[in-house]
């Protein structure tokens, strides 16, 4: 009888958590009108299939669609900006998620972490912030792996990926 208060407790502890997690946080800012919350499929970013080795193109097939939230500041919104910082800091720092990347210097920071382990993450998220706002970006598919991650990032940049984005998404706005 015992045994079972304690893990009744321990659930309860656990469900508690006052840090929301990512995706709870990009569900509760997608009403928001100070965010933006963008689903972009890795087909959007226009990479010819045939111009990737094979090992690119397990890269490309493991990841479907990037999340991404932007907050950019505002006049109207630069007291919310601190609060949202803290937010997603704290969820990001949490004890789930391993750092695999930090990047700082007077205009930027950055971090790149993961949830689960490098051999096959969970979710892999980019958060990077400056005076204007920030943007956190959760990597969702199927089969992730880190060294995937990389290869896409290579294949994205060397594809001009990210301006086909970009282009595609200014089209719908």
């Amino acid at each position: 009888m015992n045994r079972l208060w304690f893990y009744v407790l321990a659930l309860v502890l656990v469900s508690c958590s006052s840090t929301p997690s990512i995706q709870e946080y990009y569900v509760s800012k997608s009403e928001d009108p100070n965010f933006l919350v963008i689903d972009i499929p890795t087909s959007i970013l226009g990479i010819d299939n045939n111009a990737l080795s094979k090992e690119e193109q397990d890269a490309l097939s493991s990841f479907q669609k990037v999340n991404v939230l932007l907050f950019r500041k505002t006049a109207a919104n630069a007291d919310q900006l601190p609060a949202e910082l803290s937010t997603v800091r704290s969820t990001i720092d949490d004890t789930l998620f391993e750092p695999l990347l930090v990047m700082n210097d007077r205009q930027y920071s950055g971090k790149l972490v993961l949830e689960g382990s490098i051999e096959r993450p969970d979710e892999i998220v980019f958060f990077g912030s400056a005076d204007e706002g920030f943007i956190l970006a959760r990597l969702i598919g199927r089969n992730m792996q880190v060294e995937k991650a990389m290869l896409l990032a290579g294949v994205i940049q060397r594809g001009n990926g990210l301006e086909n984005a970009a282009k595609m998404i200014s089209g719908m706005l």
